[in-house]
């Protein structure tokens, strides 16, 4: 079952609306007819309203588009960084080319080297070193998952290329090679409950406590005091809720 896009359609609406209420009433004003005013105000409620779904529409695509990509990456990376030596070399052989060379932990393709340092933590300076250490008059290259900017400045020192997740998922793409399954889609997902919990920290109890007594305090100032009961009642309660799970 196909997802309602409720924010397109609130957000064309509105401008639909707000375009019909606008016209109409200039219309309306300046020729004294309802019926010119209500003409020109359908028009522009069906031409803006087209308009905004059509601007709306495509930007939440491209926005789509982009939030998935990044998704990818990050399932690449780790992925990368949980794949063995043998898998990692064999896929950056088939993106690279196929004349290159495997020599140990490093590839050569040409007057190319190529290094490979996936893992969780950003590439280190000492890992730079490593690649430094290694006497060769090809080029070096790093591929990994991210890097710091000590490992950065140490590299550019040396003329040495580091090649980070963005680029290579690219390559991977571009050569059709992304894995099928990303190694991460067999982990446990945290559930919905754990990421509420998550979010509720005994900094909270104050501010909560303070504003729901606050509102309690102005509801017997006010003409109107059922909604600030219900407010300052419900602060209250996540106040209570906040301290209780993280005691």
């Amino acid at each position: 079952m196909k997802r309602i896009n409720l924010p397109l359609i609130l957000d064309t609406a509105f401008t639909a609306v707000a375009s019909f209420l606008l016209f109409f009433t200039i219309i309306r004003f300046y020729t004294k007819s309802a019926v010119i005013g209500l003409i020109f105000g359908i028009a522009a409620f069906a031409l803006f309203g087209a308009l905004a779904f059509l601007y709306i529409s495509r930007k939440q695509n491209k926005s789509l588009l982009i939030s998935r990509d990044e998704k990818h990456k990050k399932l690449l990376a780790l992925h990368l960084s949980l794949s063995s030596d043998d898998y990692v070399k064999a896929l950056m052989k088939k993106a690279i080319g196929e004349e290159t060379k495997i020599r140990g932990k490093r590839m050569i393709c040409g007057e190319k080297e190529y290094y490979f340092y996936f893992k969780m933590q950003p590439l280190s300076e000492d890992e730079v070193a490593q690649v430094i250490k290694r006497k060769t008059e090809n080029e070096k290259i790093i591929y990994c998952t991210k890097t710091s900017v000590e490992a950065v400045m140490l590299a550019e020192s040396f003329n040495i290329k580091i090649t980070c997740i963005d680029e290579i998922y690219a390559l991977l793409k571009s050569k059709e090679l992304l894995p099928e399954k990303y190694v991460y889609e067999g982990a446990q997902k945290i559930s919905f409950f754990k990421k509420i919990k998550a979010r509720f920290s005994r900094k909270l109890c104050a501010p909560l406590f303070w504003s729901g007594a606050a509102l309690l305090a102005l509801s017997y100032l006010t003409f109107y005091p059922v909604y600030y009961i219900i407010s300052g009642g419900l602060m209250l309660i996540l106040a209570a809720v906040a301290l209780l799970i993280k005691a």
